[in-house]
This record gives C-alpha cells, structure tokens and sequence, in this order.
C-alpha cells in the first residue's frame, strides 16, 4: 500500500469527521430552539381590573331531563363550558370596560375548540373561566333559538335567555356584553322573564351580574351590529339589583 493512498484516505476520514461534528452542531441549537416555552408576553397582557388566576376553579355539571352536560351536537367543550352550574365562593368585581377592551385571536371565530393552535388556547384559558362581577343595565332580553348545548330541545324551559348588558341605561345594544341564564341555573332560582321586564327594565334599575367569564366563538357577525365583544358571562349565576339605595337579590324581588 502506498504512502500518498494512506495519506488520500486519512484526509477522506478527517474531513467526513469535519462534516459529521458541524451537522451535529447546527442541529442541536435548532432542536433546542424548537423546544423553548413560548414567552408569556406574546399570550396574554393584564387587561384593566381582570384578576390574574392561573388556578381556576374546575366545572361542575348535572344533566338537565336527560340532556348530558356536553349536550347534543355542536362543540362539546363548548357546551361543557356554558352548561357548569356551580357558583364561586368569590365573584371578583370588574368594570365594564375591562369586558369590552378584552381581545381575542380572530382564527378562532366560528372554529371548535379542540381546532384551536395551542397559543390562542392559551390565551383563551388565561381569562376564560374567571368568576367575576359586573354592574350595569339590562337594554334587551330575549329567549334564544333551541342549541347543541341544551340537546336542541324546543321547550322555553330549555332555552337560554339572551341578555343584552350594557354600561349605561341608553347604550345601543351594539356597546353590550351578552350575559346568558342557562335552563340548568335557573332550575335554583326563582327569576322570569316578566319579572325582570316589569321590575328591571322597565324602570332602568341597575344590575350586578355574577357569573363565569366566557369566550363566544359562534357569533363573530354580531360585534358591532348587537354586541361589542365576543366575551361575556355565560353562565350568570347571581343577579343583584340596585333598589332603594341597596343591592338586593333578584329572587327577593320575586317573592
């Protein structure tokens, strides 16, 4: 064997060791990169008095005559969200404006959840779910078309009520916050239509709404024409109203 083909082979093994060591370095920041957390910043920013609650409290569900809590049809972690039935042992109070300066991600409108992109999930979750406490008017209410998360059952015992929730008595219905009592909370109280017509609206008596903060993906349209945002309270489990100087029950007002 040759000195000059031991010398052509030993270059032959020193530079496929050359390319080996410089693939494995230009691999291992680019994994490295991929696997880095996403930056708090870029999911979600503090938004007027919304409190910060990484840990919130888990739903609790009951069907309704029948009707499981993931309803029938549609999105069943939609339907899972707007049909929890427990309360909060605290409602954090919250202004108005926080509610319609809260954005959202656009590509999620009118899209399942479990379709979201993991980010927009994420930002989602940072606000959604927080008990929480508004005061304003009730401008519109009206029973909603049978849906998915009620089994679509016809019945007005089984609709929920649309109410247009707006920060001053004469707002248009295009600055309210929907705010929805779902058949499966009303079940624990005594509130009806009529009496929140004749004893709530008809004399422009402010309301404290409580209940859970709740992202609506379903009706992106409807900002700017009958909403201001996609967010909301959905369920409502408390109302309270201003009457006489005092905040009293709803269900006072009933008896």
């Amino acid at each position: 064997m040759s000195i000059s083909f031991l010398r052509r082979s030993w270059w032959a093994v020193a530079l496929l060791v050359v390319l080996a060591a410089a693939i494995y370095l230009l691999r291992v920041p680019l994994s490295f990169g991929l696997r880095l957390p996403i930056p708090s910043s870029s999911v979600a920013q503090p938004v007027g008095d919304l409190p910060s609650m990484p840990d919130k409290p888990q739903p609790k569900w009951a069907p309704l005559d029948g009707c499981p809590p993931e309803g029938q049809g549609g999105d069943p972690q939609l339907n899972l969200l707007m049909n929890r039935i427990d309360g909060a042992k605290n409602f954090a109070p919250v202004s108005f404006d926080s509610l319609t300066t809260l954005t959202w991600p656009k590509n999620v409108e009118d899209v399942y959840m479990k379709d979201w992109p993991e980010t927009n999930q994420s930002f989602i979750a940072q606000y959604e779910g927080i008990p929480i406490s508004v005061e304003g008017y009730f401008v519109n209410l009206r029973e909603g078309p049978p849906e998915p998360a009620n089994c679509n059952w016809e019945n007005s015992s089984y609709l929920d009520w649309n109410i247009s929730f707006t920060q001053n008595p004469k707002d248009d219905r295009s600055q309210a916050v929907i705010v929805e009592v779902t058949p499966r909370v009303r079940v624990a109280h005594k509130w009806t239509i009529d009496l929140i017509h004749s004893v709530v609206m008809a004399q422009h008596l402010p309301v404290r709404v409580s209940g859970w903060l709740y992202f609506d993906p379903e009706h992106p349209g409807d900002v700017g024409r009958t909403r201001a945002t996609l967010w909301g309270i959905h369920p409502v489990m408390q109302i309270d109203v201003f009457q006489n100087g005092r905040w009293t029950s709803l269900d006072r007002l009933a008896n």
